[in-house]
């Protein structure tokens, strides 16, 4: 089921439509409480990786390697995102701001976990002779 070819173009374009949500969000976030290009272009790289492999692999499903390589960034972003504002919480430097973010990362971060462990199983090699 997992590796049929309808199920991985729904996962293709559920990844395109995470990846709009996040360029909206990101953008929205940033006109509103400000952020560097530093802090941006990493969530910009993770957007296109995700809109470019979805679109690869509604063309052709043998790229779904490059589905995998997109969520396994999006979610290496995801949790270091968190990271950063879970250290602050702790240490008692963090803001509302901070604190807020930090919640919202943590209750969206079931999304591309369990994104990148689909993207792995659809990647993984049949030993179908």
């Amino acid at each position: 089921m997992i590796n049929s070819k309808k199920f991985i173009h729904l996962f293709s374009t559920f990844t395109i439509i995470i990846a709009l949500v996040h360029f909206v969000l990101e953008t929205l976030y940033t006109y509103l409480f400000g952020q560097t290009w530093a802090g941006l272009l990493p969530d910009y790289i993770a957007v296109a990786l995700m809109c470019i492999s979805g679109l690869m692999v509604l063309k052709n499903i043998k790229a779904v390697g490059l589905l995998c390589g997109a969520w396994g960034f999006a979610f290496c972003l995801h949790y270091r995102s968190w990271a950063w504002r879970f250290d602050n919480f702790l240490s008692g430097t963090s803001t509302p701001l901070i604190d807020n973010t930090m919640y919202v990362l943590l209750y969206t971060m079931p999304i591309s976990i369990i994104a990148f462990i689909i993207s792995l199983i659809i990647c993984y090699p049949n030993n179908n002779n």
